[in-house]
């Protein structure tokens, strides 16, 4: 026997026993609570599975006193109705993950259209013959061939600029200089490095300088923004890195003045400053055309020099003696 056959069965013996208590102690039959009973009479002769709540809808209420003590007994009620607020009532039958389903009437059947000339939505299935609404119908935001998202209005989020800036790589910069396209004496602005190849494709917000690279002279160069390990590598060698601020007709100018001068235009002015969330994000403003100061490379001199400048110095010595 499985446990909730033994269970049942139990159930039924503490039953039992209790009507036969209360009919011998002469209980009123009014406060006599039945109790739940189930049929064995059944097909399949398991009696477990044909058991009959036959007492769900229930409520206690104090109607006896015996010996200076309450009892409470049951007393029914009819099953609530479906529709009339109240809870509807439970299966006959103990519920399985076999036999869950829905309530009696809590579901209908759809009618399944289009389905020939005999049928109830037949043909054309209530759509009529042509038409948009026959083919499905306008998208859920068309509002009648006008201009219906205005009245949604677009949100969108402008990423920051350190995404939209060309990445340069300081070692991309160090090539270039070793190569003799850079001048490292002279500021190096966005125009050299467009000019030269060091970048490859077109400005358009600016261009942002990171990595690392062993210097061993001082690079003075005038970028838009600058990763911090990039300027520690920068003035450990002496050099200077300088996050300047243009406006995108600025940079273009800057980039581009050939576009200016075929029209017979002057450059734009410089920005007159920044907003004041960009504070600490530049640290001038830049010119057009751009500013360039002449710098003294701190090398220390090689030995061909070293041997060639007595001579030299003897050789101009010499001929202003002879002068």
């Amino acid at each position: 026997m499985s446990r909730a056959k033994s269970l049942l069965v139990g159930l039924g013996a503490v039953c039992q026993r209790l009507r036969d208590v209360m009919l011998a102690e002469s209980i009123p039959a009014s406060s006599r609570g039945r109790c739940i009973r189930g049929s064995t009479a059944s097909s399949s002769g398991s009696p477990w599975r044909t058991w009959s709540l036959q007492h769900a809808h229930t409520t206690w209420s104090n109607t006896t006193s015996l010996g200076g003590q309450s009892l409470r007994s049951f007393s029914t009620q009819q099953p609530p109705q479906l529709g009339s607020g109240t809870r509807p009532s439970p299966p006959n039958y103990f519920v399985g993950l076999g036999n869950l389903r829905d309530n009696p009437g809590a579901t209908r059947q759809r009618i399944r259209v289009g389905r020939g000339d005999a049928g109830r939505r037949n043909k054309y299935a209530g759509r009529g013959m042509k038409g948009q609404k026959s083919r499905g119908g306008p998208h859920m935001l068309f509002d009648g061939g006008q201009l219906g998202l205005l009245k949604f209005p677009v949100m969108r989020q402008r990423p920051p600029y350190e995404v939209l800036y060309y990445q340069l790589g300081l070692s991309r910069v160090l090539e270039f200089v070793q190569l003799g396209l850079l001048d490292p004496t002279r500021t190096i602005t966005m125009k050299e490095l467009y000019d030269t190849g060091c970048v490859t494709s077109s400005i358009k917000y600016g261009v942002m300088l990171y990595g690392k690279a062993r210097l061993t002279f001082p690079l003075d160069i005038q970028v838009t923004a600058c990763a911090s390990e990039t300027r520690g590598c920068v003035e450990a060698a002496g050099g200077h890195i300088t996050r300047v601020y243009y406006t995108m007709e600025g940079l273009s100018a800057i980039l581009h003045p050939d576009k200016y001068a075929s029209r017979r235009l002057p450059l734009p002015l410089p920005a007159a400053g920044w907003h004041p969330k960009y504070d600490k994000k530049f640290d001038s403003i830049g010119q057009i055309p751009p500013a360039v100061r002449q710098i003294v490379l701190a090398l220390a001199p090689s030995p061909a020099s070293m041997s060639i400048r007595p001579m030299a110095a003897g050789g101009t010595a010499g001929a202003v003696e002879e002068a």
